[in-house]
């Protein structure tokens, strides 16, 4: 999946689209500003890696429209922009031929492009940003608990997000308990419980033994009961109230879990 600016190709298409007004009678100095304008814009598409991954035949159309104009106009390889020709001077015919038909073959290569590119425009998720899900999971947790959770459990509430936004619902479960886990098993590590057994029934016994608050234990064990161990199943599906539903309680499970986490290290912390 790339980020891609729109309005980035919008802006491209305006400062280039009017090198087609260029003649081989107007001095050079008069057209100085346009060309100039596109060639940066056309050396800021060069380094623009998204968008030249996903238009790679417009991206070369690109460089030989810049080669075009470089031929046509001279520039100062140390300054990248100084010209060495009188501005009083045209450009020749045949150089404006030449940027001419690359700047039409240009716009061919990004019409045909842009006609068999997939893009996506995600939507909020009910109460939930699509900003949010898409970059800042961390926004749907408190600092505190978010600055708890270890790596693997932040990655897994990432992709929770994502699939969120994506509307791959039934995913965005997956995630969402998968990251509940992951915090589980982090928990367990803190009082060296982890059952050999990965399942969740052995989960809550651990926590239990080791006199996990019931909170904690009441809200896995009706996780697992109601929403994972259905969830398992091939022919349950989720949508999207449902899959916003998973991830409300694994949130309020997070919130508990880092809490009976932060218990422990401070105890560990206390102790001489």
């Amino acid at each position: 999946m790339l980020d891609v600016d729109l309005y980035y190709v919008y802006w491209m298409a305006e400062t280039i689209t009017p090198l087609l007004g260029l003649d081989s009678e107007t001095p050079l100095g008069q057209f100085m500003d346009l060309i100039i304008t596109a060639r940066i814009t056309l050396k800021g598409f060069q380094s623009y890696e998204a968008l030249a991954a996903a238009l790679p035949r417009t991206t070369q159309a690109a460089a030989d429209l810049l080669v075009a104009i470089d031929r046509s106009l001279p520039i100062n390889p140390e300054t990248d922009a100084t010209p060495f020709r009188d501005l009083t001077q045209p450009i020749s015919k045949y150089g404006i031929e030449d940027i001419k038909n690359d700047v039409i073959s240009f716009s061919a290569a990004l019409r045909g492009e842009s006609q068999h590119s997939y893009i996506l425009k995600v939507q909020d998720q009910r109460c939930l940003s699509s900003y949010s899900l898409m970059e800042k999971m961390e926004e749907c947790f408190s600092r505190e608990v978010w600055s708890v959770i270890g790596e693997d459990g932040k990655k897994e509430f990432g992709e929770c997000g994502k699939c969120l936004a994506l509307e791959r619902y039934t995913s965005a479960g997956f995630h969402a308990l998968r990251g509940v886990e992951c915090v589980i098993r982090q928990l367990l590590n803190e009082y060296h419980a982890l059952p050999s057994k990965r399942d969740w029934g052995s989960y809550v016994d651990a926590m239990k033994k080791v006199g996990i608050d019931s909170k904690v234990t009441s809200v896995i064990d009706n996780i697992r009961a109601l929403e994972r161990n259905p969830l398992m199943h091939p022919e349950d599906w989720l949508d999207v109230d449902e899959s916003i539903g998973i991830f409300t309680i694994s949130n309020t499970a997070i919130s508990r879990l880092a809490g009976e986490i932060k218990k422990k290290q401070a105890a560990k912390a206390a102790t001489p």
